[in-house]
């Protein structure tokens, strides 16, 4: 059995020795690739000189999180992984992690996603931005079997952050890689969403845990967030839009609200009609692609 693990890394000297070592420190060999997205702290010099036991790839230039993991994706692929687990520079798991996920998956092969309880650095609290957090979890018993310490290895969920993902080779070969429309912020919404449209079923692992040293702050989502938003929801395999209409149609009222003065809903209006014409092109050629079975995007 080959595990690699890709770890896509910009400017996060501080936390390589708790990333790194605990993916050394594993219970079983992990292949470590590290994916530099052009570092400007000497991460690439780091990793060298502390990790020799991690494949470095430096780049040129920032590709953003899904393309560095594409490229990532599509070496273990060539290299015979038989799974992939995603982890994310500010994060590390603990001995057992990785190990406990792939028992799990070979259980539950209808899962094309697994991962893990996300805690704060202190493990002193589960983040909000984890699934058990945000009532994604589709499975109710959760609650009950947690405070009756009977818990299951796995509960369906609609959504956890890529930040610790396994992905089962098969899963890849299915759905393939992070859809290039989105650089940062969204890529793991929209992988998630084509999961579960070609029949795979998300699963969180409550037994399982790591460490997520997580920014509350993120300022470039906060400028783009309902960009972001609106391209999760029009590339959603799941769902259906008539683009073009809706185009119109934002027009139109856009035009209609400037007519009687009300500013706010011109501006709304606007917004989305800008947003959609500027990605109309890339989320037709998204949703084509992206209901076909295939290694897509890598």
């Amino acid at each position: 059995m080959k595990v690699f693990v890709i770890v896509v890394t910009y400017n996060g000297t501080k936390w390589y020795d708790y990333c790194f070592r605990s993916l050394i420190d594993s219970t079983i060999p992990l292949d470590i690739l590290a994916i530099d997205n052009a570092s400007t702290d000497g991460t690439c010099e780091y990793i060298r000189q502390h990790f020799p036991e991690v494949t470095l790839l430096p780049q040129n230039k920032n590709l953003g999180f899904g393309q560095a993991n594409n490229l990532g994706m599509k070496l273990a692929l060539g290299q015979g992984a038989d799974y992939v687990f995603l982890l994310n520079q500010d994060a590390w798991i603990e001995p057992g992690t990785v190990d406990e996920l792939i028992k799990v998956s070979k259980d539950h092969p209808e899962y094309g996603i697994l991962s893990c309880m996300h805690l704060n650095k202190e493990k002193t609290r589960i983040w909000q931005l984890n699934c058990i957090c945000n009532d994604q979890i589709t499975d109710p018993s959760l609650y009950n079997d947690t405070y009756f310490s009977v818990l299951k290895e796995v509960y369906d969920t609609k959504y956890v952050n890529a930040a610790a993902w396994l992905l089962p080779r098969k899963t890849i070969e299915t759905v393939g890689g992070f859809d290039p429309i989105f650089f940062h912020y969204g890529e793991d919404d929209n992988y998630i969403n084509r999961v579960l449209y070609h029949g795979l079923k998300i699963g969180i692992c409550p037994k399982e845990r790591i460490v997520h040293d997580m920014r509350l702050d993120r300022p470039l989502y906060d400028t783009r967030e309902h960009e972001i938003l609106t391209l999760i929801d029009y590339t959603n395999p799941n769902t259906q839009h008539d683009i073009d209409h809706d185009i119109r149609c934002h027009h139109a009222k856009a035009i209609h609200s400037l007519l009687r003065g009300r500013k706010a809903t011109y501006n709304a209006h606007m917004a989305d009609y800008r947003i959609l014409r500027k990605y109309r092109n890339a989320i037709v050629q998204s949703l084509s692609i992206n209901r076909n079975i295939g290694l897509h995007w890598l």
